[in-house]
């Protein structure tokens, strides 16, 4: 199945974007109750495929792939951060907002409505995601039995200058959210995730890993393998190698885009010799001297082999209220928070006005927010922001399935 996510609109950035008025967003958040719509942001990359579920995305070929030979696998939800490719295209995974009868980046409604858009919390505005992750199934070098490939296996350490990593790793989180709802209705079975080092997995061992970048998979095969479930979510902090399995993925984050890779595509190769070398400059090494430099810059051992690893990052989500409507749940934690809204057939519910602002995406279903009409398979009423000092009333109007939408608040600045 593919929920298409408006993918057409991703290579449309560098459009020149009309002058708006704080007055302009102020009128349209009013004629839609603290509301603003918005049109998801498609981010391409090069380094991984998806289930062809957020648009076609499964094979990198003709007719998929953009011009740089890139699929669409992510959806930035209210996103006022530039994607980092390898090849930037200016405005790629900027989000636009919906004010009046056209469409203005996010971030420069932001620079002229900060305080009505965003209260205190601008600086504390988080890059939220959805990633399609998947493709065709394939065999590791470490295992006879085939597996749908995750993104591969990389770190967040910071952005690399000068050949050292500057500045704080990228902090994420991820949420998965139920896939057996319309419009996916997937039963994906047994999905795994790599997070963190299996015990005894000493240095050596990751810096040869490091060195058959492309050759191998043995990066893979060092890495604690945890089963996906739904509704449970993960914090992953800067410098913990990481391989998000392929399950359709709401992540949080720092809005950074920094990354080190450490290995290649799963089951997948490159041939030793310039275009290799170019690869490993280009994902693994970008900028750091060499292998010993890098593992000693991006990886922390202590934090990848800690015992407790699951105790202290893994939540399953938390009932923060129910009844016969539904419920309402907590999907991230620690320095980031999310909630989820869940409203039976025919349910209401409301959420008292908030100071913050925050971000929501409709996962399933159809109904209405403060009166607004809100519809999973319409690209145009699937996300929105709820403006600072906004009370939300929520209606699931069908009376067969559930309405679930999932929503992102700034983060804190203290571990919670």
């Amino acid at each position: 199945v593919c929920v298409c996510v408006c993918a057409e609109d991703s290579i449309k950035f560098s459009l020149p974007m009309a002058a708006v008025s704080c007055e302009e967003i102020q009128a349209a958040a009013a004629q839609c109750q603290g509301l603003i719509f918005a049109v998801p942001a498609i981010v391409h990359r090069a380094t991984y495929s998806g289930r062809s579920i957020i648009a076609p995305n499964s094979e990198f070929k003709e007719g998929v792939v953009d011009s740089r030979g890139y699929v669409p696998v992510e959806w930035w939800v209210m996103s006022k951060t530039q994607a980092l490719n390898e090849t930037v295209i200016e405005g790629e995974g900027l989000t636009l907002l919906q004010i009046g009868d056209r469409t203005v980046r996010f971030s420069e409604a932001a620079n002229v409505a900060e305080d009505f858009l965003m209260g205190p919390y601008a600086s504390k505005w988080p890059l939220t995601k959805v990633l399609d992750i998947g493709g065709a199934a394939v065999k590791p070098s470490f295992s006879e039995d085939k597996e749908v490939p995750p993104i591969p296996c990389h770190v967040h350490a910071g952005e690399v200058k000068d050949g050292r990593c500057s500045g704080c790793g990228k902090l994420e989180a991820y949420f998965f959210p139920p896939l057996n709802v319309a419009p996916y209705n997937q039963d994906l079975g047994k999905v795994i995730t790599r997070l963190g080092l299996k015990e005894g997995v000493s240095q050596q061992q990751v810096l040869d890993a490091l060195k058959c970048f492309a050759l191998d998979d043995s990066m893979y095969d060092l890495l604690h393998v945890y089963e996906i479930q739904p509704w449970d979510s993960w914090t992953i902090r800067p410098k913990v190698i990481h391989a998000p399995g392929p399950w359709l993925t709401f992540e949080i984050q720092i809005p950074q885009d920094d990354y080190n890779m450490l290995a290649w595509q799963l089951g997948q190769r490159v041939e030793p010799g310039p275009k290799l070398a170019e690869s490993k400059c280009a994902h693994q090494l970008r900028g750091v001297a060499d292998e010993q430099s890098l593992l000693e810059q991006t990886v922390d051992m202590s934090l990848n082999l800690d015992p407790s690893f699951k105790q202290q990052w893994h939540r399953p989500c938390e009932v923060l209220e129910s009844g016969d409507w539904g419920r309402r749940i907590r999907i991230f934690h620690h320095e980031f928070y999310g909630e989820g809204f869940e409203l039976r057939p025919g349910g209401k519910w409301s959420r008292p006005a908030d100071k913050r602002p925050f971000a929501c995406i409709v996962w399933s279903g159809r109904g209405s927010a403060n009166g607004q009409a809100v519809d999973v398979a319409d690209p145009k009423r699937k996300e929105f922001l709820v403006t600072p000092h906004t009370g939300l009333q929520l209606h699931n109007s069908d009376g067969s399935a559930d309405l679930l939408l999932y929503a992102v608040f700034p983060f804190t600045e203290h571990f919670q």
